[in-house]
């Protein structure tokens, strides 16, 4: 018998050959992939869109709270310039603008002027028992603009405010009944409605003549 060579391979453990012969040329397989530049720009942009919202979010919350709370508190610093908004209004119609001046306790959330033919200046208040007020001037108080604000509405009292012949009214309007006092002047229409009790609107409107008297 001959001695098999130490040298010689062992043919039972010999290394699998690539489909073409070369062991070099094996396929190399693995559960792990490097990221690609795509994959790795979009995780970027959407981490960066989740912290932008994130910071929005917080922003909004810091500012306008949480919730539809009509009765908090809005900050000194944030408190909506009525006679300054009404002053740059006064410029674009030939009405007098009114900028009811009411105490600390109601809150101006709105004001604003809408140009259109009739043009329209309007402003949203939060009475102190919560209630929204609106204020609607236009040149004259409208069988449209009472239809529009208090559709169905009926005139529950004549009655005169600052010298201003004036009717209060109730009707069916957004949210169930609305109350209302319209009073027309030479020159201007004023109409104060909302959920709110008659003695409250009478207040806005008392303010508002008397800003234009």
């Amino acid at each position: 018998m001959h001695a098999q060579p130490e040298d010689s391979p062992d043919r039972s453990v010999a290394t699998a050959a690539a489909p073409d012969g070369d062991p070099e040329q094996a396929p190399r397989t693995s559960n792990y992939e490097l990221p690609s530049r795509k994959n790795t720009s979009l995780r970027n942009m959407t981490w960066a869109l989740g912290i932008m919202m994130a910071v929005v979010a917080l922003f909004a919350v810091a500012f306008f709270g949480v919730g539809n709370d009509l009765q908090r508190e809005v900050p000194e610093n944030s408190r909506l310039d009525v006679a300054a908004s009404a002053e740059r209004a006064q410029a674009e119609v030939d009405f007098p603008v009114a900028h009811p001046a009411l105490e600390d306790d109601w809150t101006a959330r709105s004001a604003r002027l809408d140009g259109a033919d009739p043009a329209a200046w309007t402003i949203g208040y939060t009475s102190p028992a919560g209630h929204l007020v609106s204020l609607e001037e236009q040149g004259e108080v409208t069988p449209q603009l009472l239809s529009a604000q208090i559709p169905g509405s009926t005139v529950q009292e004549e009655t005169t405010i600052s010298g201003a012949a004036c009717q209060v009214l109730t009707g069916e309007g957004e949210g169930g009944t609305q109350n209302g006092i319209a009073c027309q002047g030479e020159d201007f229409g004023i109409l104060v409605h909302g959920k709110a009790d008659p003695e409250e609107l009478r207040t806005v409107m008392e303010a508002a003549l008397t800003s234009i008297g």
